[in-house]
């Protein structure tokens, strides 16, 4: 009987050069800014930047991933497609809601 070995972890890496800044007047004048610094319970410029770069590797992971799985293009247009269906009758449990 054959092992099962398990695929090894994804793993990434990155190295940018960020200027993250959690103070000042362009983040005390943004309320949005405060809230979503609160929100991830950012401390410091140096945890906002790796806040940053994680973003960063998530979204280069899911571009590598519509790219293996089935194309950018395609995978696109099929958004397309899914997004202007025409609009289906509502349930009968969506009309007593």
């Amino acid at each position: 009987m054959a092992a099962h070995r398990r695929p090894p972890p994804l793993l990434g890496h990155i190295e940018l050069p960020l200027a993250a800044v959690t103070v000042g007047a362009r983040i005390t004048g943004n309320p949005r800014a405060g809230l979503s610094l609160r929100l991830l319970r950012i401390d410091s410029a140096r945890e906002l930047a790796t806040v940053m770069a994680a973003v960063g590797l998530a979204q280069n992971l899911a571009a590598l991933r519509a790219l293996a799985d089935e194309g950018i293009q395609r995978g696109h247009m099929a958004l397309h497609r899914r997004s202007s269906v025409l609009p289906q009758p509502a349930t009968t449990h969506e009309h007593r809601t």
